[in-house]
């Protein structure tokens, strides 16, 4: 399902009434193909898109998934959108060079360059927001790598608002733009350990893949410690120092969901 989101809608109003109501077309078709290519990608893994929410400046493919597909899948998925704006560049070239389209070629280079830089920066829930999560990943814990990825999300965030007051602190469009990301990093924020919970849940109720990773823990460390150093990308498996026990990370997982034994120390599991 496609929904166009309310500041897009304003957006257009606002075209209609200065009379650019073409050139907001030509960016609502940029948009679209945007976010059509992360869809379309997301569909060939199998991942259970739920909508495309079309904004301003590229859009949301909101998709159920929480954090335990492969890297290169999520990477991919991620890149699929910016990548459209490629062959649409090239596209608009050949056509301009045979004489087929004139009048409208910078404008849509122009958007194209626009939307593909913008959805670039490193502010969550752009793409590039997205790839800063995706490579966090790679250093941190889940649950670590999301808080991080926030902190530097809000830091950009701070930076294109100074960076607008300075140099466009007149541009309506660019103001909405940046209410929508700050209210997105607040919900972020807010929803920091249910995103969390969502990802250990997946790995609880789902079978999922990745790398067998063996760790050995002290008996007496808390369930809740350890669950917040898994990685994404791994099926972990846990030895149980002093205890010759080796249990797989369902059990564990069973134990916090099922059992509630949430504050637990994880030798107490098996006696």
């Amino acid at each position: 399902m496609i929904t166009i989101h309310p500041l897009f809608w304003m957006t257009i109003g606002l075209s209609i009434l200065t009379g650019r109501f073409r050139e907001m077309l030509l960016l609502f078709v940029v948009v679209l193909i945007h976010e059509l290519g992360h869809a379309g990608a997301a569909r060939f893994f199998g991942w259970r898109v739920k909508e495309i929410v079309l904004l301003p400046f590229g859009g949301v493919a909101v998709v159920d998934e929480h954090g335990n597909r492969p890297f290169k899948e999520e990477l991919i998925v991620i890149l699929a959108g910016p990548l459209q704006h490629i062959w649409m560049i090239g596209a608009g070239a050949v056509f301009y060079y045979l004489g087929l389209w004139d009048e409208m070629f910078s404008l849509f280079l122009l958007h194209n360059l626009m939307v593909l830089l913008f959805n670039l920066l490193p502010i969550w829930p752009l793409d590039g927001g997205k790839l800063l999560f995706l490579l966090y990943s790679l250093r941190y814990p889940f649950k670590a790598s999301h808080k991080v990825m926030l902190h530097s999300s809000l830091i950009c965030l701070c930076g294109l608002i100074i960076a607008t007051v300075v140099y466009f602190p007149f541009h309506l469009n660019l103001w909405l733009v940046i209410v929508f990301l700050s209210v997105s990093q607040f919900k972020e924020w807010k929803h920091h350990h249910y995103i969390y919970l969502r990802f250990l849940l997946e790995r609880y109720s789902t079978s999922t893949k990745g790398k067998k990773k063996v760790v050995s823990v002290a008996p007496d460390m808390k369930l809740t410690e350890l669950l917040a150093t898994f990685y994404r990308g791994y099926h972990y498996q846990i030895v149980i120092e002093d205890m010759n026990i080796e249990a797989d990370e369902k059990i564990l997982l069973h134990a916090y969901f099922k059992k509630n034994q949430i504050g637990c120390a994880v030798g107490t599991l098996f006696r």
